[in-house]
């Protein structure tokens, strides 16, 4: 009997640990309902076994994009967004900041003065174009700061 009891009580545990689990994957589904089908399918496709944590919908620009979080044991964590008709727009990971080359890293430690530098992004967009995202935090508040591969800031940043 007092086995079976531990059995129930670890069953009811794993089911009540489970529940937001299930509650956020059947967030990512209809929310990926929600979006042009080209894009959904493009988005799926682009995390492969990579479990989709979060579903965006974002501007670029002038342009609407849909932008899936994604996690996978093992991996840095990505960004990926694509545009309507299900083009890659830009694919960001996560990158520490050692393993950024010189002059956007250089740029990056002098940008952030006296904040702390909490993450930093690798972003490569279609066009070919490579930057680096830090993430700054300073008195509570994050702040981005794109910076291209030469350490200039990128143009829409100045």
């Amino acid at each position: 009997m007092k086995n079976l009891s531990l059995l129930y009580s670890t069953l009811i545990i794993g089911i009540i640990a489970l529940t937001p689990l299930r509650a956020d994957e059947a967030a990512v589904t209809a929310k990926l309902a929600k979006i042009p089908p080209a894009a959904a399918e493009a988005l799926k496709k682009a995390a492969g076994t990579a479990k989709i944590q979060k579903v965006n919908i974002e501007k670029d620009g002038k342009t609407t994009v849909y932008e899936v979080e994604l996690v996978e044991a093992g991996q840095p964590n990505r960004e990926v967004s694509v545009t309507a008709d299900g083009k890659i727009n830009a694919e960001e990971e996560t990158v520490p900041l050692e393993k950024v080359p010189d002059a956007p890293r250089k740029a990056i430690e002098a940008g952030a003065k006296d904040a702390k530098i909490e993450r930093v992004n690798r972003i490569k967009r279609a066009s070919g174009l490579v930057t680096y995202e830090a993430t700054y935090a300073a008195k509570g508040k994050k702040t981005d700061v794109e910076y291209l591969e030469d350490g200039k800031l990128k143009p829409e940043e100045k």
